[in-house]
């Protein structure tokens, strides 16, 4: 229950650092009649680093915890799936006319060098400790279910992002950042994930160019196929990758207590025979 309560308190904070920031950054740009648009980006970028900060100074996200690594052949295989899965899943909605309520708001906020840091650095790292560490390790553990945690806490980071369009991106691709930290144990590897993904949306918004290769393209089709083909393959290389690891730390811990195990039944029949 204690821990329920954190976690309810925890999102709490941080649903409300996102609101009373972005309102006092309004009110001072409707004050100085400046342009709405203009403070969004600081607004994200502080009441994000708010957060991370109120977490890590509450202990529920150690500094230890955020740059856990992985094996490097597993990091990369980690990415590559992640990557092409969430790109099969935007060629696929590119095929359906979704519309992008937000597109100027972000286009402005693309513009700065605050806007990179909240969008591509700051806001990644924050909403992976928010829906992965707080939402998703607390479900899992209260439904003692790794799904349920996944699930859910998909569906929120996809309601947060409230624009249509990255709200049906943002489903699939929580629930393949979220597998992943529950494969790997390490924030980092989502976090990583999710840099990239928005480093690449940025150059994109950055460059004012929208790309016409769409699932409805020439090869469109194709190259999604490709890409889910590579997704799958690597998925299912990480799987047989950690089930080959388990099986190993298995094996070292056996050949680890046997000794001893020897040693102290040796000692018993020692003992015996002396008597």
């Amino acid at each position: 229950m204690a821990k329920i309560k954190k976690t309810l308190t925890t999102i709490g904070i941080w649903l409300a650092a996102q609101i009373l920031v972005t309102l006092v950054f309004m009110i001072v740009a409707l004050a100085q009649s400046k342009d709405i648009y203009s403070v969004l980006a600081p607004a994200l970028l502080y009441s994000d680093l708010l957060v991370i900060i109120i977490l890590i100074a509450i202990k529920y996200c150690g500094i230890k915890e955020l740059f856990k690594t992985v094996p490097a052949d597993i990091f990369l295989f980690s990415i590559v799936f992640a990557l092409c899965g969430m790109y099969a899943v935007e060629m696929l909605s590119s095929g359906f006319d979704i519309p992008n309520a937000l597109e100027e708001q972000f286009k402005a906020m693309s513009k700065t060098l605050t806007g990179f840091f909240a969008i591509c650095i700051v806001g990644p790292i924050m909403e992976e400790i928010m829906m992965r560490r707080v939402i998703l390790k607390e479900i899992e553990k209260a439904a003692k279910s790794m799904w349920w945690g996944i699930i859910i806490s998909a569906a929120l980071f996809a309601i947060i992002h409230v624009n249509p369009i990255q709200v049906v991106f943002a489903m699939p691709a929580g629930i393949i950042l979220g597998w992943l930290y529950c494969k790997t144990g390490s924030l980092l590897v989502p976090i990583c994930i999710h840099i990239l993904n928005n480093t690449a949306a940025f150059i994109t918004m950055r460059m004012d160019s929208d790309s016409d290769f769409t699932i409805r393209s020439p090869f469109g089709v194709t190259f999604t196929l490709i890409l889910i083909f590579v997704c799958a393959a690597t998925c299912i290389w990480i799987v047989r990758r950690y089930a080959k690891l388990k099986k190993e730390q298995e094996l070292l811990e056996a050949t680890v207590a046997e000794p001893a195990e020897t040693a102290h039944r040796g000692a018993f029949e020692g003992n015996s025979y002396d008597k």
